[in-house]
């Protein structure tokens, strides 16, 4: 199967001097679900949000969907963000004004035009169809991460990429997130997940770890 997503030699460096990344090397096929671990400091983090396009290399290459994204400047990064790769954060990012539906349709704002139906189905999907008009303060944390999910899923992205999404929830709440994984990677979704948990470090095709910035 062919590689979505190819890293070579990626290096990141803050202060010029030290880098947080140090000479990554990986291979991403289409339709893996990867998990990323290593300790607090260990730059997983930095490599997703390299990969999210949501922050520069400083050398080395990176290529997504057959783009090198390294070349591409900040409103390239920007656009390819948005047609490619669903985000979802430990934190919810939610606008706390707006319902679960508004808060889906923003996305497809951003992308291409509203569909309130689409945005509905989308969280039928994450078993919210009973939250559609709930503001985030009405919802409980695995809710609103649940609409956070089906945010990023409204636009048919190529790769969904996660920085610790069961973070701030509880067991319980974590295994209907965890279920949501599961059952998107059946359907042959690219999966690229940071996390400190190692039963979540089990599942999926293979976990990476890293330390110190490389790969161990």
């Amino acid at each position: 199967m062919e590689s979505i997503i190819k890293i070579d030699n990626l290096c990141k460096s803050y202060d010029g001097k030290n880098n947080v990344l140090d000479g990554i090397n990986v291979n991403i096929k289409k339709g893996e679900w990867v998990n990323i671990m290593g300790p607090s400091g260990s730059g997983k983090t930095t490599l997703l949000n390299i990969l999210s396009c949501l922050d520069k290399p400083t050398s080395g290459s990176i290529s997504i969907c057959g783009e090198d994204i390294t070349k591409f400047n900040q409103s390239q990064l920007a656009e390819f963000r948005r047609n490619k790769i669903g985000l979802i954060f430990q934190q919810y990012h939610l606008i706390p004004y707006l319902t679960s539906v508004e808060n889906v349709m923003m996305a497809q704002y951003f992308h291409s035009a509203v569909d309130e139906e689409e945005a509905i189905e989308a969280l039928k999907d994450v078993g919210l169809g009973h939250r559609l008009n709930n503001i985030p303060g009405h919802l409980s944390g695995g809710e609103q991460q649940r609409v956070s999910i089906a945010r990023s899923l409204i636009n048919s992205p190529e790769i969904l990429m996660a920085d610790e999404p069961t973070g701030n929830l509880d067991r319980k709440n974590g295994t209907i997130i965890l279920d949501i994984f599961k059952k998107l990677h059946e359907k042959g979704s690219t999966i690229v997940l940071v996390t400190h948990d190692p039963v979540i470090g089990k599942m999926g095709d293979r976990t990476i770890e890293i330390m110190d910035g490389k790969i161990l």
